[in-house]
Order: C-alpha cells, then structure tokens, then sequence
C-alpha cells in the first residue's frame, strides 16, 4: 500500500509547524539568552525604581516561558512529521501545540497590556516591544489558522488505524497488520 501524497496545502502547514512553531520558538530563545536583539528599551534603561521594578518583573515573566515554548516546538515538530506521514496522529499535535500556542500568546499579551508596554506611546519607540507584538500576532494568527484548517482536515476523521508511518517499515500493510 502507498501512502495518499502529501497536499501542498499540507506541506506549508507541515512547514508552518516545523519552521514557525519549532524553529522560531528556539531562535527566539537564542536571542533572548545570548543577546539584546529581544529585549525592550526599559530593560536597559534602569534609570527610576518604577522602571527597575518594572524591568525585574518582566524578566521574570518571560524567563518562565522556555519550558512552555519547549513543549510548543516538541508537538509543533511532531505534527509536521506525522502531517508529512499523513498519520491523524497529526491532528492531535497540531491542535496541541496551536492551542498551546495561542494560549501563550494570549498570556504574552495579557501581561504587556497590563503593564502598559502596548500603548502607543511606548510601541512605536521601542523595536523589542514592536518584535514582541509581531511575535504575539504571528502565534495567535498561526494558531487560529492552524486550528481551523487541522479541524476540517480528512485526517481528523480518519478511523482508528495503525500508523501509515509503519507501512512498509516492518515489512506488511500496517492496516491488514490490525485486522
């Protein structure tokens, strides 16, 4: 049995989750350990307690963000694998890791709206801010749209089967190997 070919649609969503979710997810952190690239202006410029405190809250609020990201990238990197294989293993981390992603997201912005880091005023003079909120509407526009399209994909429906990944691996058709 030959594995159905793989859409172009399903490519670029394969793509999406292996360069956006997993690839970019790690630069990110990259960066934001190993340089200033990431970081806002007010992180630098400690020049009042507010801003000290401020800058000190912050830091601690996106230092607790690896872990979470890590798991991100992990079933970003799984779904593309198995959307590639044409497995519905695919839809179940594909959903994961964008509903994962867009609840981060919405964390992300949650903290940088409540501490006034998107008023105008702050945003258009601060490039590590203005990347934040590329990053913040970049996770939420992926993952909406990646949840949307894994929701309607034939593989969400597809019937409780052997893996499509094993066909041929071992030797047998993985489907008449269940039955």
């Amino acid at each position: 049995m030959t594995a159905p070919k793989v859409s172009v649609a399903d490519r670029l969503h394969a793509a999406a989750f292996a360069i956006g979710g997993s690839g970019l997810v790690c630069a990110y952190w990259i960066a934001f350990f190993h340089s200033d690239l990431t970081l806002p202006n007010f992180v630098h410029n400690l020049t009042s307690p507010a801003v000290v405190k401020l800058a000190t809250v912050y830091m601690g609020f996106e230092s607790a963000f690896p872990l979470a990201d890590l798991f991100v990238a992990v079933t970003s990197a799984l779904a593309a694998f198995y959307l590639v294989g044409q497995d519905a293993k695919a839809v179940l981390f594909g959903l994961v890791a964008s509903g994962a992603l867009g609840f981060l997201a919405f964390i992300d912005i949650s903290f940088n709206l409540l501490h006034g880091l998107y008023a105008p005023a702050t945003l258009f003079r601060d490039v590590g801010l203005q990347m934040e909120a590329l990053i913040n509407v970049s996770c939420l526009v992926g993952a909406i749209w990646s949840i949307w399209r894994l929701w309607s994909h034939p593989l969400r429906r597809a019937e409780d089967r052997p893996s499509r990944l094993l066909d041929g691996a071992l030797g047998v058709d993985a489907a008449e190997a269940g039955r």
